[in-house]
C-alpha cells in the first residue's frame, strides 16, 4: 500500500488516545489514563465513585500503589523494556483494587499502549465485576465472551466507545474477515454493519490494493513489520456505490483470549482533501502570478525595491544585484542604508519618512556598490500596505549618471554665458558713455554750424546710444538673476505692491488708470527681485491699454504649496501665436514709435519667477485683455 500526506494536527482531524478517553468517560465507563511506567494522568468519575477516591486524589498515584497485589501481566506491561521495545500493545487482566475506605473491588482491566512515542501514554478501561454484566456485545460477538458466553469488559467498553463515535470502527481477526463495524461506517461507506461483519475487509477496499494489503498483513504477522504508519495514514477506501473514497486511518492490534484482532478508526476526509488541494491550485496560482510580476520587474532597467518600517528590505528586482554587485543572499540581511554613504543618511532617512507621512516622495543620492563606486540615481517611492496590512514602501530608482553630467555642463555654460554677458554689458557701457559724451560736446560746440538735417543726425545718435545703453543695462540686470538675487525670506507681496505703485504713480496719474487689489499673501523670496516683477507686469499692463483707461486686477490664490497669482488688464490683447515670443530676450511685438521699451522686461520677469521654482504663462486675445498668471512658494508657516 502507498500512503498519501502526513498526520494531520491535533485540530479536529485526528485521532488520539486522549480523545477516545473522553469518549469512553461521556459513555459512563470507568477510565485511567497512565504514563508510561503506570502514573495515574487522569481518571474519570466514574472510576472514582466505584473506588471512593477523587479525581484528584486519584491524579498523581501510581497505579500499582492502589493494588495489593500486582499481577505479572501488569508488571511486565509497565516494564521499561516492555515501552523500549513496543513488545505488547494492549492486555487484559483481572485487578483488586484497595478502595478509599480500606476495601477491595475487583475490576477486568483492558490496558492499550497506543505507542510508546506518545504524551498520551497508556488508555485503561475498568470493569467492576459486581456490576450485572450487558449481553450486547457477547450476542453480537460470541468470539469477544467470558468462558460463559458473558461480555468481557473491554467489549462493553468498547462497544460504549463504538457506538459515540462519529468516525467509523471496523475489527478484523488475523484473517482479515470483519468483526465488527460502528453505524458510523454506513455513512462514510454505504454499508450497513450487518452488509459487513462475517465478510472479507477486502470488500471495502479498491480492487488495485487488494493485493498489496494481503502481502503486507502476512508479512506483518510473520515479521512484526510495519510498512505504513499505523498512528496515521491515507488510504482510499470502497463505497458500496462503487466509487472511492479517501479516509484518514489509525490502526492498532490487540488480543482477547490470546487471539489477535486488529481495529480501525476511519473518517471520510474527501472534504477536506478537496479544500486543500483548492488550496495548493490558488496557491499555484499565486506563485505563478508572483513569477510573473518579477519577470516583469527584472526586466526594467530601473532598480525596484520594497522596504518595511524599520527600512528592512523586503523585495527587490535582479537590476539591484546588477547595480550593486551583491547576491540575493548578501541582500536579504542589508539595511537600505548601507547602499548610501554616512553623510546621506540623514537625508534618506527623512525621505522614508516623509514618504509614510505624506504617501510619496522624491530623492536623489549616490548609491553606493559592493565595491565603493558611488552611481548618482534618482529615487521615487510611495507608501503602501502589504497583506498583511503592514506599511511598506515601494519605489524605483533611476541611474542619472548622463543626466547629472549634462545638467553639470550646462550649469557651467550657463555661468560661463553670465560671466561673458555681464562682462561684455560692463564693458559696452565706457565706449558708449564716450559715444555719448562726444555726440553732445559736438551738438554744443558746433550748434551754430549745424543746419536741420545735421541737428537731426545728432539726435537720432544720441538716441541711439541712450537705448543701447538701457538694454546693456537690461542685459546685465537679466545675467545677474541667479548670481546676484538675495537669498529667499518671507516677503509680504501687499507691501511689495505698494512700492511699485508708487514708483509707477506718475504713468498711473497720466493714463487716470484703475488699480485693484485683493489681499495678496506672504511668499518665500527675494524681494527686490519679487518688486521688479510687478513693475513689469503692471508698467505692461498700463502701456498697452489701448484708448481707454487702464483697469488692472491683481488677485491670488492657494494651490498647494504655491500661490497662483494673476495680473488682468483689458487692454489690447496678444495674438495667441505670439505668447511664446514675448518671453524671449530682446523680442517686441510692437514699432518703437508705438510703444517704448527694450524687449527684455518679460524675459527677466519669467527667469525671476523660474529662480522662485514657479511658473509663469499669458492668457490673452486680441482686444480681450491679457492676463498674466504666475506662481510663487507658499512662507512655511505664514497665511496672508
Amino acid at each position: 500500500m502507498t500512503r498519501s500526506g502526513d498526520r494531520p494536527p491535533a485540530d479536529g482531524d485526528s485521532m488520539v488516545p486522549r480523545e477516545l478517553a473522553s469518549l469512553l468517560a461521556q459513555a459512563d465507563t470507568a477510565v485511567v489514563q497512565l504514563t508510561q511506567s503506570g502514573e495515574i494522568i487522569t481518571a474519570t468519575d466514574t472510576l472514582a465513585d466505584q473506588t471512593g477516591y477523587t479525581p484528584e486524589t486519584l491524579r498523581g498515584k501510581s497505579l500499582q500503589s492502589l493494588l495489593p497485589t500486582v499481577p505479572e501481566r501488569l508488571k511486565t506491561f509497565l516494564s521499561g523494556d516492555s515501552v523500549a521495545t513496543n513488545a505488547t500493545t494492549a492486555i487484559t487482566v483481572p485487578l483488586t483494587i484497595t478502595t478509599a475506605n480500606g476495601d477491595t473491588a475487583v475490576f477486568d482491566g483492558y490496558f492499550n499502549r497506543p505507542s510508546p512515542d506518545l504524551d498520551d501514554g497508556i488508555i485503561g478501561t475498568l470493569h467492576r465485576r459486581s456490576e450485572p454484566p450487558s449481553t450486547s456485545m457477547a450476542a453480537s460477538h460470541p468470539e469477544w465472551s467470558g468462558s460463559h458466553g458473558t461480555e468481557t469488559a473491554p467489549a462493553k467498553a468498547f462497544a460504549a466507545l463504538a457506538d459515540a463515535l462519529p468516525d467509523g470502527i471496523i475489527v478484523l481477526g488475523a484473517d482479515s474477515e470483519i468483526q465488527y463495524a460502528n453505524p458510523a461506517v454506513e455513512r462514510i461507506l454505504g454499508y450497513t454493519p450487518h452488509e459487513l461483519v462475517g465478510g472479507s475487509k477486502l470488500s471495502i477496499i479498491p480492487a488495485r490494493l487488494r493485493e498489496t494489503h494481503l502481502q503486507a498483513l502476512n508479512r506483518y504477522l510473520e515479521t512484526g513489520e510495519r510498512h505504513i504508519d499505523w498512528e496515521y495514514v491515507e488510504l482510499p477506501g470502497q463505497h458500496k456505490s462503487g466509487h472511492e473514497v479517501l479516509l484518514g486511518i489509525s490502526l492498532n492490534d490487540f488480543f482477547v483470549d490470546e487471539e489477535r484482532y486488529f481495529v480501525g478508526l476511519f473518517r471520510d476526509i474527501s472534504p477536506r482533501k478537496e479544500a486543500e488541494y483548492a488550496l495548493r491550485d490558488r496557491e499555484r496560482q499565486l506563485n505563478q502570478y508572483k513569477e510573473y510580476t518579477d519577470d516583469i520587474l527584472n526586466a526594467i532597467d530601473d532598480v525596484f525595491y520594497v522596504v518595511d518600517a524599520d527600512v528592512s528590505l523586503q523585495r527587490w528586482n535582479q537590476r539591484v544585484c546588477e547595480v550593486t554587485g551583491y547576491t540575493d543572499e548578501e541582500i536579504a540581511s542589508m539595511h537600505a542604508l548601507e547602499f548610501f554613504d554616512e553623510d546621506d543618511h540623514e537625508s534618506i532617512t527623512n525621505t522614508i519618512k516623509e514618504v509614510f507621512e505624506t504617501g510619496h516622495a522624491r530623492v536623489e543620492a549616490d548609491l553606493l556598490t559592493k565595491d565603493g563606486t558611488h552611481v548618482p540615481y534618482e529615487f521615487i517611492a510611495a507608501a503602501l500596505e502589504d497583506p498583511a496590512g503592514n506599511p511598506v514602501l515601494a519605489g524605483i530608482g533611476r541611474d542619472i549618471t548622463t543626466r547629472t553630467e549634462q545638467r553639470r555642463k550646462l550649469e557651467a555654460s550657463n555661468e560661463r554665458l553670465e560671466q561673458f554677458a555681464y562682462a561684455a554689458s560692463h564693458d559696452l557701457q565706457e565706449p558708449l558713455r564716450m559715444v555719448t559724451s562726444y555726440l553732445q560736446l559736438i551738438e554744443r560746440r558746433y550748434r551754430d554750424e549745424l543746419d536741420t538735417d545735421g541737428e537731426e543726425f545728432i539726435e537720432f545718435a544720441v538716441d541711439g546710444a541712450e537705448r543701447m545703453r538701457e538694454m546693456i543695462d537690461g542685459l546685465l540686470e537679466y545675467s545677474r538673476v541667479e548670481t546676484q538675487g538675495e537669498p529667499f525670506e518671507p516677503v509680504a507681496l501687499d507691501r511689495v505692491l505698494e512700492d511699485v505703485i508708487d514708483d509707477l504713480q506718475l504713468q498711473i496719474d497720466e493714463s487716470n488708470a484703475e488699480i485693484s487689489v485683493e489681499e495678496l499673501p506672504r511668499v518665500s523670496g527675494d524681494r527686490s527681485q519679487l518688486r521688479q516683477v510687478f513693475q513689469n507686469l503692471l508698467s505692461n499692463a498700463i502701456e498697452y491699454s489701448g484708448d481707454e483707461p487702464p483697469a488692472v486686477e491683481i488677485s491670488a490664490e492657494r494651490e498647494g504649496s504655491m500661490w497662483r497669482l494673476a495680473v488682468a488688464d483689458s487692454g489690447i490683447g496678444i495674438d495667441p501665436d505670439d505668447t511664446d515670443r514675448i518671453f524671449q530676450v530682446f523680442q517686441r511685438l510692437h514699432d518703437r514709435t508705438e510703444h517704448s521699451g527694450t524687449g527684455l522686461g518679460l524675459a527677466l520677469t519669467q527667469r525671476i519667477v523660474e529662480r522662485h521654482g514657479g511658473e509663469i504663462r499669458v492668457e490673452s486675445e486680441p482686444g480681450d485683455g491679457t492676463t498674466f498668471v504666475f506662481t510663487l512658494p507658499a512662507n512655511a508657516g505664514n497665511e496672508p
